[in-house]
């Protein structure tokens, strides 16, 4: 096993902190309110973050990291899903990759892809089908779970894992209600473990 692979062993076996999980709901009307989502969240994202996406092909993925790309202030208009080259970088306040595990079919092919050595610096790390990666991702991270409710409707579930990531939920979640109320979407009444 290579150092990577020692690296990530360690990580992802670190003990979750999770006291107190909240998992609020942001309902999505439209692509660009997804957008509009994932900028909210790319503006809090201060660097060396991992943000997994789970959610079905059309659920938005691409979207919410677009948003996201805009919010570390990403200039270049052609983020769009890599997966037939599985990475993008992009340079902005912070850099992105942008990862799409689509078309992985072992944990190995994450090693391949040199998945891991951007998970040890300042890099943002987005990765669209991250449920592919089975046990190999570190524990610690932002999961965002889309779900397509309707031609238009997204609903988009955070969970944080790990004290970094519950208190960047934490700030994302209070701008985005003392923000709400200017669209029809947004993070959904009462915020918490409550549906929508």
């Amino acid at each position: 096993m290579n150092k990577s692979a020692d690296k990530t062993k360690k990580r992802r076996d670190l003990p979750s902190k999770n006291a107190g999980r909240i998992r609020p709901v942001w309902i999505s009307r439209s692509p660009e309110e997804t957008r509009s989502c994932g900028e909210a969240l790319g503006r809090r994202l201060t660097g060396g973050e991992m943000i997994a996406l789970e959610g079905n092909l059309g659920a938005g993925k691409t979207h919410l990291i677009q948003g996201m790309a805009r919010g570390l202030g990403v200039t270049d208009p052609t983020v769009t899903s890599p997966t037939f080259v599985y990475l993008h970088e992009f340079r902005g306040r912070h850099p992105l990759a942008h990862v799409d595990l689509f078309r992985i079919e072992r944990e190995a092919d994450l090693f391949d892809l040199g998945l891991f050595e951007y998970l040890d610096g300042p890099w943002v790390v987005a990765i669209e089908w991250a449920d592919k990666a089975g046990g190999a991702l570190p524990a610690e991270r932002l999961t965002i779970r889309l779900t397509q409710q309707d031609e238009t409707t997204r609903r988009i579930e955070f969970e944080a894992t790990g004290e970094r990531y519950q208190a960047l939920l934490s700030a994302f979640t209070q701008r985005a209600r003392r923000a709400r109320g200017g669209g029809s979407g947004g993070l959904a009444s009462g915020g918490g473990d409550a549906s929508p």
